[in-house]
């Protein structure tokens, strides 16, 4: 889509997809903003779920990590405590 939307710009403009020195043309910020915008709302769903998939899955990460970082400050407590 954004090769497409680039390629319409360009032509809409004119241009060709490569300048005279043989690099690849571009569009600036704000022109892309537009396909970013337009982009975003049309995958919005997929966007929300993404998201709350990412979100379940570093809660979840973060969790283990607490219940690991809880477990070996208990032994640590009682090997201490042992050793006094």
């Amino acid at each position: 889509e954004k090769e497409e939307f680039i390629y319409s710009r360009l032509k809409a403009k004119g241009l060709e997809m490569r300048d005279e020195t043989g690099q690849k043309a571009t569009l600036n910020a704000e022109e892309m903003a537009d396909f970013y915008k337009d982009f975003l709302s049309k995958n919005f769903r997929k966007h929300l779920q993404y998201n709350r998939d990412w979100y379940k899955r570093n809660f979840t990460i973060t969790f283990l990590m607490g219940q690991v970082a809880l477990v070996r400050a208990l032994r640590w407590l009682r090997w201490k405590k042992k050793n006094v």
